[in-house]
């Protein structure tokens, strides 16, 4: 038998999408006013950089909500990581090596935010068979062997795993059909089934 139980909560936070903002609100914001003010070549670039790092610092702040949907989320990423992008180029050709390697990380996370947050709206689920428990990817651990578990409770919509060495992982989960008891029937047929293929720790 094999259950799948919908994890609550997505594969992307809120308030992930929201830093991401402002760490680029903030970095466009201080590097336009530093250019705007200090940089006689070219203070153009400080003006627009300060411009949309206040814009955005604005949006995210009072506007987040809409900021952060998934449409409009995406437009925003799309414009942040041409300017980061364009700021990382400038600074290479004026070497500025600081602002170039801020500006490349910079760069790097919001091309990543955008593939990780294309997958926002996505379902999670905890897999279980009779080899064990394979966790959503955002669980540090991804797989879950039946030799490594204790006790598995599942109470008022809340998945508990009790490893060995007192590891303990927990799961809230989403309106299911599964029924409680004989899930947790399932599971310690399991647990009993591969006590013997422990590993003991000398």
């Amino acid at each position: 038998m094999v259950y799948d139980l919908p994890v609550m909560g997505g594969k992307v936070k809120p308030h992930q999408v929201t830093a991401l903002h402002l760490l680029c609100a903030l970095a466009f914001t201080g590097t336009g006013a530093i250019i705007t003010i200090y940089n006689y070549t070219f203070p153009e670039w400080g003006v627009a950089l300060l411009v949309a790092g206040v814009a955005l610092l604005g949006l995210t702040m009072f506007r987040n909500r809409w900021l952060t949907a998934t449409k409009v989320n995406f437009y925003a990423r799309i414009a942040e990581l041409v300017l980061a992008m364009a700021m990382a180029i400038l600074s290479l050709v004026q070497g500025w090596k600081f602002p170039m390697g801020i500006f490349g990380v910079l760069s790097a996370a919001v091309a990543f935010a955008i593939f990780w947050e294309r997958a926002a709206g996505q379902a999670l689920f905890i897999h279980v068979d009779e080899v064990g428990f394979r966790l959503p990817v955002t669980a540090r651990k991804r797989f879950i062997p039946w030799n490594e578990v204790e006790e598995v409770v599942l109470r008022y919509g809340i998945l508990s795993i009790e490893c060995l060495e007192n590891r303990l992982h927990q799961w809230d989960i989403a309106d299911t059909n599964t029924n409680d008891e004989a899930f947790m029937a399932y599971c310690s047929t399991h647990v009993e089934a591969n006590k013997g293929m422990r590993v003991e720790e000398w």
